[in-house]
């Protein structure tokens, strides 16, 4: 196992994680669904959503090393993985030093918070939170996909094995998911983790830059 390849995959991992667009859907979802139907299908529209988020995501990975491998242009994207890299880190800084809700950085820009906001609360049935995911991921993707482009690209232009840093990779991903669906199921209220995002998103951003520094220095 790489130790390099380890520490640029968390680290991206990570930035993705603390992203403040991902917290916001999570939270959403959980609140629709405790006020529809109490905590116990909270629970489990939490789990299938994460669940639902990382199978796609997964998917979405494994589609695009497959039209890098197709397009023969893997021992071209070194370059272009550093410079991707360097301008997510000075966005989000950027971000932290004069932040605005939708600044053009790990989150989801303005136009598409009417869409997911409007998904999320249609949910009436745990069950939902599958298709309303596959949805969302889609509209994730504007606030997800510089990291994990990042990370599929580091991955095409080494010999390693890809799926198992792809399904390491979402695994990080998905982890405030399965941390907020378990703070619900604790008796936590959905509207004290938005408080708790809305406080914090500045420090969020700034965790973010600092990561992808150090991801730039090691790739």
């Amino acid at each position: 196992m790489d130790m390099q390849t380890i520490w640029t995959i968390t680290g991206l991992a990570a930035v993705d994680m603390v992203n403040p667009c991902t917290l916001a859907v999570q939270v959403l979802l959980l609140s629709a669904l405790v006020l529809t139907k109490g905590r116990k299908d909270a629970i489990l529209g939490g789990i299938l959503f994460t669940a639902t988020i990382y199978v796609t995501y997964l998917l979405y990975g494994l589609g695009i090393l497959t039209a890098i491998y197709a397009l023969g242009i893997q021992d071209a994207l070194q370059i272009v993985l550093k410079a991707l890299v360097l301008i997510m880190a000075v966005i989000e800084l950027a971000a932290f030093m004069k932040y605005k809700p939708g600044f053009v950085a790990l989150e989801m820009p303005m136009q598409f918070r009417p869409i997911a906001q409007k998904l999320l609360k249609s949910v009436e049935n745990p069950w939902m939170a599958i298709p309303v995911a596959v949805l969302c991921s889609i509209l994730l993707l504007p606030c997800s996909s510089g990291p994990y482009l990042s990370a599929i690209i580091y991955l095409a232009t080494t010999t390693i094995d890809k799926l198992f840093y792809l399904l390491y990779y979402n695994a990080i991903f998905v982890l405030p998911m399965v941390g907020i669906t378990l703070l619900i199921g604790l008796g936590t209220k959905p509207e004290a983790v938005m408080i708790w995002r809305n406080k914090h998103v500045r420090e969020l951003h700034l965790l973010a830059g600092l990561l992808l520094l150090g991801v730039f220095f090691m790739v």
